[in-house]
């Protein structure tokens, strides 16, 4: 109910004061069992993702957003699953895997944290192709060209769905899981080439026009 109650007044916010241009929207995954994942470069990335769908995305958040119990309450209600980056718990990869089960999406920034020093990529963590071959579910790849400022054009590209079916129904080996991070690295890293290809491409025509 909170959810539903917060995203009309939160998305309004969002769209009046970001300047979002999204390519690839054909590629979202608008129902059903979905992972969407994407590069992490500020607190905002949460509010692009969400707002590309009509409907609940459900995220894994770092457990210290729930340190204060009132801030952390919300966050619950709303549908995040709290995560330790570190030592994550079973209980929370249940509850990741289990937001699969019942058809629904799942939100993952893979890279655990946010770059606060560069737009380039970190390392992709292994957590993201568990939950995708354990609960059989495709991946969206999502990059954000910048850090989102108020008023200021932003750019985002959406990927083809990437799938790990190869690899349901085995045993989740350790070989497995990098065979599947890599695949997601390397697309995350041709997506995030693209845009920026597209994004230079844009500023090069408004230059000539100057």
């Amino acid at each position: 109910m909170l959810y539903w109650i917060l995203r009309p007044i939160l998305y309004v916010f969002y769209k009046l004061f970001y300047r979002v241009k999204i390519f690839g929207k054909e590629n979202l995954v608008k129902k059903g069992k979905n992972i969407v994942v994407c590069n992490h470069l500020c607190k905002m990335d949460v509010f692009v993702v969400a707002a590309m769908y009509p409907n609940k995305t459900i995220f894994l958040s770092k457990i210290e957003w729930y340190e204060n119990k009132f801030f952390g309450g919300i966050l619950k209600k709303l549908g995040s699953i709290p995560l330790d980056r570190d030592k994550p718990s079973i209980s929370s990869i249940k509850e990741g895997l289990q937001v699969l089960k019942d058809n629904k999406r799942l939100g993952i920034f893979p890279e655990g944290r946010r770059n606060f020093e560069t737009n380039d990529l970190q390392e992709i963590k292994q957590g993201t192709a568990m939950f995708a071959v354990k609960g059989q579910s495709e991946i969206t790849p999502v990059i954000i060209y910048d850090r989102l400022k108020m008023f200021k054009k932003a750019y985002v590209i959406v990927g083809k769905p990437l799938s790990f079916e190869e690899y349901y129904g085995e045993r989740f080996t350790p070989e497995v899981s990098e065979k599947c991070t890599q695949k997601l690295t390397d697309e995350m890293h041709r997506l995030q080439k693209e845009l920026f290809a597209k994004v230079d491409e844009i500023k090069a025509k408004k230059n000539k026009k100057k």
